[in-house]
């Protein structure tokens, strides 16, 4: 699937979802072999590229942020989820089991050591997991992820780059300069300001899009803008 264009990231999920009935198939029995790395890490593998494809993202956001934004579980949490369920039988126990799969995947991600940015925005796991509106797209996820049309990132895979903002030369230009200081989008900012009543930053932006649905097309606009932009620039150089 392409990252812009293309289904919706909810009808990606659903992708994402038939993944995983047959990745967890016959997760009761085998779910003790997760415990030795080498044997689930193959799976986990196909399971990542499929919630990479949810969210639209690059190759280089990390295991546990691609999981985060994708809103799915890793697939050892799923499949343990599946073990006890199995050995509790009745349908009732379905979301007890999920909000014991939450807690344990809030301590993973509380403890990571990657995808610190990502955590910086979205610390709360279930307040992600069950908003009830929002879509994930190709430009939300470089903002969510911090991967993506920046000078820091384009300077990972070719170091004569410099990763340096073009219009302030002695600040690296990451996801949080390009989209909460930078000058040369300070007009898009302040529209995007004066529709949430409020001044973006890393620790409240994921707060507002999940207040309401309005708020959340209002910040994919801005980052689509920003995105957009940030992409002519590199393409006229």
């Amino acid at each position: 699937m392409p990252n812009t264009g293309g289904p919706r990231s909810s009808r990606r999920e659903l992708y994402a979802h038939v993944i995983d009935s047959i990745l967890l198939y016959g997760a009761p029995i085998w779910r003790c072999a997760t415990e030795t790395q080498s044997y689930i890490r193959q799976a986990e593998a196909v399971h990542r590229q499929a919630c990479l494809r949810v969210i639209s993202g690059r190759p280089h956001v990390s295991y546990d942020a691609t999981y985060v934004i994708a809103g799915v579980p890793p697939l050892v949490l799923l499949a343990d989820e599946r073990a006890r369920i199995y050995q509790r039988r009745p349908e009732s126990v379905k979301e007890e089991e999920r909000r014991e799969t939450l807690s344990k995947w809030q301590d993973r991600w509380d403890r990571a050591s990657k995808g610190r940015w990502t955590h910086r925005l979205i610390p709360n796991i279930a307040e992600w997991v069950e908003r009830g509106h929002g879509e994930v797209n190709y430009y939300l996820t470089q903002l969510l992820s911090g991967h993506g049309y920046f000078k820091s990132h384009s300077q990972r895979s070719d170091n004569t780059l410099s990763a340096l903002c073009p219009s302030c030369p002695t600040t690296i230009e990451d996801a949080e300069h390009m989209f909460f200081h930078c000058p040369r989008f300070y007009e898009e900012r302040e529209r995007l300001q004066q529709v949430l009543q409020e001044v973006i930053e890393p620790e409240n932006i994921v707060r507002l899009i999940l207040e309401t649905a309005s708020n959340w097309m209002a910040v994919a606009s801005f980052v689509q803008s920003v995105v957009t932009r940030r992409r002519q620039e590199a393409q006229e150089v």
